[in-house]
């Protein structure tokens, strides 16, 4: 199956048992959450590593922190119900297809009065590592 197919997949996934993170791969769904915030990308990229290398994603939410997650384990290709621009310019620079609904300046934090801490953490780094050490820390996963 191709990697069109496999964002169809995912995509559809997303949208019709509204999940908030969907990865396919080789016409198979390798993971999917319907927690919202950074924690489920951070998941799959802990948990899946290497083997998210030329998958597919569809989230509701894609700010730069996402993006560079994305870039680290070599996604393919990306669908967003909402990015973030900083995410589409990290998206494509890496060469990843990129779908999206909406774009937006930054993504905003819940309460939606300022940026999302999550954009906060990730505006000074351009390394998915030290981005997934910082995360770590903030989500508690990692002392």
């Amino acid at each position: 199956m191709n990697q069109s197919n496999d964002l169809e997949l995912a995509k559809r996934t997303l949208l019709a048992d509204d999940y908030a993170l969907v990865v396919a791969k080789n016409g198979e769904l390798l993971f999917t959450s319907r927690e919202a915030g950074i924690r489920p990308i951070y998941q799959a990229v802990r948990e899946l590593g290497e083997s998210l290398r030329g998958a597919s994603v569809a989230d509701k939410v894609i700010g730069k922190a996402a993006a560079l997650f994305c870039k680290l384990v070599r996604v393919k290709s990306v669908y967003a119900l909402l990015i973030s621009e900083i995410a589409i310019e990290t998206l494509q620079a890496a060469g990843i297809e990129l779908e999206f609904g909406r774009s937006c300046p930054h993504i905003l934090n819940r309460s939606r009065d300022g940026m999302c801490p999550i954009e906060t953490l990730a505006l000074d780094v351009d390394d998915g590592f030290v981005l997934l050490e910082r995360v770590g820390k903030f989500l508690g996963d990692i002392s």
